[in-house]
């Protein structure tokens, strides 16, 4: 038989169930923050992934407006007001989505922020440095949606 009292077995149950109850509150707590974490991460790869499917539409804008001719007649002016309005626009839309694009002529190159898809010799320009933005680089906050695509300063 035991020793213990029916007050001192109340108290030890007692302390055993709120131990219990103490460490399921903390388990649904770390499921919650857990399920919050995983809920961003999910909303984070879904914003890059649409990020992705659109940056290379404003490449295309990027490439042809970029040979445009210097002197066109009125009705042509007007026809490419229209369609760098429609560029301005994705690209805002694409900012309300949390990227930025980045990358300028003159940055010194970053293996972890650009791609160099080429090379030239540059006497002005010291080595390394990125001499022409081929595609604009993209992030959302800190992280690197696609590097941007440079040509550099040989080495």
């Amino acid at each position: 038989m035991s020793n213990m009292s029916d007050e001192e077995i109340i108290k030890d149950n007692t302390a055993e169930y709120l131990a219990g109850w103490k460490r399921a509150l903390a388990d649904y707590d770390n499921l919650k923050k857990d399920l919050s974490r995983e809920r961003g991460d999910m909303r984070a790869n879904a914003i890059a992934d649409a990020v992705m499917r659109i940056i290379p539409v404003l490449d295309n804008f990027d490439v042809a407006t970029r040979f445009v001719p210097e002197e066109i007649d009125e009705k042509l002016r007007n026809w490419l007001t229209g369609i760098l309005f429609i560029q301005t626009q994705l690209e805002e839309a694409i900012k309300g989505m949390g990227a930025e694009p980045y990358g300028s002529v003159g940055d010194p190159f970053d293996a972890n922020l650009h791609d160099a898809v080429g090379e030239r010799e540059d006497a002005t320009s010291t080595p390394g440095t990125i001499l022409e933005i081929v595609a604009r680089g993209w992030k959302i906050a800190d992280r690197v949606v696609r590097p941007a695509k440079v040509i550099t300063r040989t080495q």
